[in-house]
């Protein structure tokens, strides 16, 4: 590269000191040390707001310097009213499924017996499709039509797991299958066409099914009331979807005597048709002859239903009280 040299000289912009003093206002007075700090307090604050203005809202004022003014002042949020909010919409989530309570009496009293072995007296099962036109009848007396099969999804279970060995433990005497939690759905027995009403009613066979017992015994022992329990918990894990009101009901089982511990005999089942009958017709009706066969399975059934019926109408009460069906005519 070779070195040229100047072809125009230009002037330079900062003034000769003969200029600047015959002219002052060319010279501006620089800013002390003092205000000079004040402007990067101030340029600080200003950043330091832009920053925070999102979480605080504001900056407070800091060494007697101005606070920046934000564009968006927004409040901290309260974790008290999260809290309540988050249980607000827990609430109305839970409102999708509302199993009913149970007939504590049925609990109590129902739903028990063994066949098999020794059993001298196994319960009466009332005929399924007996038992469904009961609930239909009785709920259509109350205004409300159901149709058989009703699918809900969205429920969480827990259920025996078939798939794997049954293991030994001291609980049981048999061997059971290890447990299992499964989201899936549920074929309800019976149900309104658009769903806000499902009902289920348990059997023997629903108890084999849902159990986690294995067959090892002559004897097969049946506890509805516990599977009953079971299932309205399971029914009751549904927080989404549209709302449902469930009633689960089982089969009373039914028998025609009960030991009496202070008689130490076989005595007619308080309540029951068979203990209106007098002495010589309750031993006649323990025969096993044709005719006295036939007449104790009409008294079961009679005392099936009329137990079932108690279950169905502690439903219909609740679900009239709840809301969840309309009320009686008249009231």
């Amino acid at each position: 590269m070779k070195v040229k040299p100047v072809a125009k000289e230009t002037s330079s912009p900062i003034p000769t000191a003969a200029e600047a003093a015959a002219n002052p206002s060319l010279v501006a007075p620089a800013p002390s040390a003092k205000a000079r700090r004040g402007m990067g307090a101030l340029v600080g604050a200003g950043l330091l707001g832009s920053l925070f203005a999102p979480v605080a809202g504001c900056i407070e004022r800091d060494g007697g310097l101005p606070a920046a003014t934000p564009t968006t002042v927004r409040a901290i949020p309260n974790p008290a009213d999260a809290e309540v909010a988050i249980r607000a919409e827990a609430a109305r989530e839970a409102v999708a499924t509302v199993v009913a309570p149970i007939l504590q009496k049925a609990l109590d009293e129902e739903g028990r017996g063994a066949f098999g072995c020794v059993a001298i007296d196994p319960p009466y099962v009332l005929p399924e499709i007996e038992a469904y036109d009961l609930i239909v009848r009785e709920f259509a007396k109350a205004g409300v039509t159901l149709r058989r099969g009703c699918i809900i999804d969205g429920f969480t279970r827990t259920i025996p797991d078939k798939d794997k060995p049954p293991v030994r433990d001291e609980k049981h005497f048999c061997p059971v299958y290890p447990a299992k939690t499964v989201r899936e759905s549920w074929k309800f027995d019976l149900g309104t066409e658009d769903g806000s009403v499902a009902v289920e009613f348990l059997t023997p066979q629903d108890e084999r099914r849902e159990s986690f017992e294995t067959l090892c015994s002559t004897v097969i022992d049946f506890n509805l009331p516990a599977l009953a329990k079971r299932l309205r918990a399971d029914f009751s894990t549904r927080t989404d979807g549209n709302p449902v009101a469930v009633g689960v009901f089982f089969d009373p089982l039914v028998s025609t005597a009960v030991w009496d511990g202070k008689q130490k005999k076989r005595v007619p089942r308080p309540g029951s048709s068979f203990a209106a009958l007098s002495g010589e017709e309750w031993e006649a009706v323990q025969g096993f002859d044709e005719e006295n066969g036939r007449k104790r399975r009409a008294l079961l059934n009679r005392d099936a239903r009329e137990l079932l019926l108690e279950q169905v109408r502690h439903f219909i009460d609740w679900a009239r009280e709840e809301g969840k069906i309309q009320p009686e005519k008249g009231n």
